[in-house]
């Protein structure tokens, strides 16, 4: 079921407890990645409960189709959305993604107990052809939350997250505990992980794309301006002890 990967002494279904899932696995990545401008004060209200602090007035689209995700070896491939916004906390320059949605429910656990993602359920088309256009969509239990369309095109601008010569690296989230008695949270931490990865060189392009309005996934009421968009793979992504920097930062509650 899980390829090559065995589970760890202290994980999986004997004894019963978290993680029940190989917390290594390996994959390509294929990413189409939208820069917007989003109003700060609504990215702000998204982190309030975070110590995090939000770098610029951007928000990264990011749709990731992972062939071959050996976490979904039963489905052939992964796909995410990850709404990617920088920040910083301490020493770190950095990225939390403040709307996850994942096509596999082995990620989204993993995603959810391990490093406090926000990842939900998804359906999702993801399609490529040979001229390097790319078109799909993103579905929740049958509502709909985008439909896009990638063309590139060389004299299209190219942003990216920041402006920075180093992009922010590494991912960072509060991971909580909900209260069994009451809607609180009885136990939050700061998490971070870096997972390797060795991108192409982005291919710039143009974005044919509709937000769709959603009570429940309300990512349409961000109203993001569109500044750039771009293509990228890796062959090179992965998780795990032995390859991902993993570090509890801090406890904040109790």
């Amino acid at each position: 079921m899980f390829g090559d990967y065995k589970m760890h002494e202290n994980s999986g279904v004997n004894p019963p407890y978290s993680p029940a899932y190989p917390v290594e696995w390996e994959c390509p990545l294929r990413t189409l990645e939208v820069i917007t401008q989003v109003d700060p004060a609504k990215v702000r209200a998204l982190l309030s409960d975070t110590p995090f602090e939000l770098v610029n007035d951007r928000v990264a689209f990011r749709f990731m189709l992972s062939p071959g995700h050996t976490l979904a070896i039963h489905a052939g491939q992964m796909f995410d959305l990850m709404v990617t916004v920088p920040v910083r906390y301490q020493d770190l320059f950095t990225q939390t993604h403040i709307y996850m949605y994942c096509s596999d429910p082995m990620g989204i656990c993993a995603g959810r107990e391990l490093f406090g993602y926000t990842k939900k359920d998804t359906d999702y088309a993801f399609e490529e052809t040979p001229d390097g256009k790319v078109s799909g969509w993103v579905r929740r239990r049958k509502v709909p939350l985008v439909d896009f369309s990638f063309t590139p095109d060389p004299q299209a601008p190219l942003v990216m997250l920041t402006d920075d010569a180093e992009q922010p690296g590494g991912e960072i989230h509060v991971r909580r505990l909900p209260h069994p008695e009451r809607p609180a949270v009885a136990y939050a931490d700061v998490v971070y992980r870096r997972t390797p990865l060795r991108y192409s060189a982005p291919v710039g392009g143009r974005i044919d794309w509709t937000l769709h309005a959603s009570a429940y996934d309300p990512i349409a009421d961000l109203r993001p301006e569109v500044l750039s968009a771009h293509f990228m793979t890796s062959d090179v992504y992965g998780g795990g002890f032995a390859v991902e920097d993993r570090r509890l930062i801090t406890r904040l509650l109790p």
